[in-house]
């Protein structure tokens, strides 16, 4: 199972993993006090620092400058009585702020090559990338903060060695589904910076952190839910070393790649630092998230201990009492960190129809669930309902679980809950579809039933899709061996509508398909003759054989497929 799990979340990452930074652009009328900042002379202003310049220190109100699309070749500094500040660029991967100073050209330290500098707090970026573009020609800072209660969100960081400064002893900064990216030590400095489902990127063999964190402090850097790649020419990377005696970072559920070094961290060449330093991590994935090998001196924390990093418990002020406190970093368009992290809410049981089911006989509900071998089998479906499994933060993914069992009985737990726990763990909302097993009894016409269920269920989720909190555009099927089948034509057979009496307009057509060891063929040389049986009888006629042998049904418009074979 857990191989298994790691395919499927590799296939939902690949297909779906969340909207691209691009594709998400800035709405100004949301905003008051706006100030357009434009490169072409439309706005208010054609640089950001004169805008900055422009601003009242300590104002009487928030101040937003809306920064059209453009590349702004500025260094640029919010002083420290200009608070309440939001920069919101028109569109991440066209809104960039630039510059190229750098430590050694003979003029600039390390601290004083940034590209930016915010010093005022409670400031707020969105839409934007920041870089610098000295080259790997040593420090060279794109963003420095100093600042406390500091949000970006949905932005890029482009350097190479000292890209991002969370700077501040006593400063809190939250860097939501940002892209960060360098070469050493690129995301260093002693703030509580908490990096919430962030693309860390890596460029060269070297180190991605280097915390320098006050002793007595309980929080340093958290990756919460981060993926971490790297250049195809790195070979060794380590999660962390010590900029200080008491550096601390962890890394919590986060995606790590193969050229993770085994020992995970390196002490900076000071064995006196193993005794002070806090590195830890819990549940991470992927090839370099092998623990066996990593250093003495790290932790694998426990549920217990992991339960502890919560937003709320890493940013809010735990010494002052203020009013709505959290509310600075919680504005993020998800919901919140809360104690409910690690759990989900308990699934609920939705009915497919609000009536009989289209297709069907009536008859008496005679549906069986037998446990063997802890594995649950469900038989005689006549009446479709699909368990719902939310998790407490949706990422707005969703998917459609379709259990196999030969089109005979439905491998609920074992090919469906179970899965959908784990999707949940990932915060994908998951729909375990029991779908109606094609039998003369229960049915007019057996062999359509499943599809009908199928379809039906996708229309539920998306029209359900803001109460979910999931995306409409981000809901896809998997399933498992005849549950691959159904998946499988549900996905090539989108356009056929199988019941001609639903007037819904709502897509049926899946995003994606993840199809696990499935039926695809009804051709008797390769099928599962089982299957084929149970769907559409002993002697099929050619119809039925051409219509449910899947592979022959792919067009131009066929949803992609994440397609697995196994023999275990």
């Amino acid at each position: 199972m857990r191989h298994l799990n790691r395919i499927i979340f590799l296939a939902l990452f690949l297909g779906s993993w969340r909207q691209p930074l691009s594709a998400q652009t800035a709405n100004p009328g949301q905003y008051k006090y706006v100030f357009t900042v434009a490169k072409d002379g439309t706005g208010d202003f054609t640089f950001i620092q004169d805008a900055i310049n422009a601003m009242r220190g300590f104002p009487l109100a928030p101040i937003t400058l809306y920064i059209k699309n453009g590349v702004y070749k500025e260094k640029i500094l919010l002083p420290a009585n200009n608070t309440d500040v939001t920069f919101i660029g028109e569109s991440v991967d066209s809104t960039i702020i630039t510059f190229s100073d750098y430590s050694g050209d003979g003029v600039h330290g390390t601290f004083s090559s940034y590209t930016v500098k915010i010093s005022g707090n409670r400031f707020v970026a969105e839409n934007i990338t920041f870089a610098n573009e000295a080259g790997r020609v040593g420090q060279a800072v794109a963003i420095f903060v100093d600042a406390d209660q500091v949000v970006f969100r949905n932005c890029k960081f482009l350097g190479n060695q000292d890209t991002v400064y969370t700077g501040g002893e006593n400063t809190r900064q939250y860097f939501f589904q940002c892209y960060i990216e360098g070469t050493t030590d690129f995301i260093f400095g002693p703030a509580t910076a908490v990096f919430d489902r962030c693309h860390i990127h890596a460029k060269t063999n070297s180190y991605i952190t280097a915390a320098n964190t006050p002793k007595g402090k309980k929080y340093g850097m958290v990756f919460l839910d981060c993926r971490i790649t790297t250049d195809p020419s790195v070979t060794k990377l380590y999660l962390g070393r010590p900029w200080r005696a008491y550096s601390n970072t962890v890394f919590l559920r986060c995606e790590l790649p193969a050229p993770i070094a085994p020992a995970g961290w390196d002490n900076w060449g000071n064995p006196e630092n193993e005794k002070t330093v806090t590195y830890a991590e819990y549940r991470n994935t992927g090839p370099g998230a092998i623990t066996d090998k990593r250093v003495a001196w790290s932790k694998q924390l426990s549920t217990k201990e992991a339960r502890k990093f919560t937003l709320e418990h890493l940013l809010s002020n735990e010494t002052i009492l203020i009013p709505d406190e959290r509310s600075w970093y919680m504005n993020n368009g998800t919901k919140p960190f809360d104690a409910t992290l690690f759990t989900a809410a308990k699934p609920e049981v939705w009915s497919l129809y609000p009536g009989d089911a289209p297709n069907s006989l009536k008859v008496p509900n005679e549906e069986k669930a037998v446990t063997h071998d802890n594995v649950t089998r469900v038989s005689k479906v006549s009446q479709p309902t699909m368990i719902v499994y939310k998790p407490s933060r949706p990422n707005g993914r969703s998917i459609i679980i379709c259990p196999g069992g030969g089109y005979g009985i439905l491998a609920i737990d074992k090919e469906g809950t179970r899965l959908a726990e784990v999707f949940n763990s990932w915060g994908i909302t998951a729909f375990v579809l029991k779908y109606r097993l094609p039998d003369p009894a229960y049915c007019k016409d057996p062999s359509i039933a499943p599809l009908q269920d199928a379809q039906q269920a996708m229309r539920m989720v998306r029209s359900r899709a803001k109460e979910l909190g999931i995306d409409p555009r981000k809901v896809g099927i998997m399933g498992f061996s005849a549950g691959g089948h159904l998946a499988a034509t549900a996905t090539t057979h989108f356009d056929f509508k199988a019941d001609p009496q639903n007037m819904d307009t709502t897509s049926v057509r899946p995003d994606f398909a993840l199809l696990i060891y499935p039926v695809i063929s009804f051709d008797e040389t390769i099928t599962h003759m089982g299957s084929r049986t149970n769907l559409i009888g002993k002697e099929p006629n050619p119809e039925a054989i051409q219509f449910f042998s899947n592979e022959k049904q792919v067009g131009a418009n066929t949803p992609p497929v994440f397609l697995v074979h196994a023999g275990d």
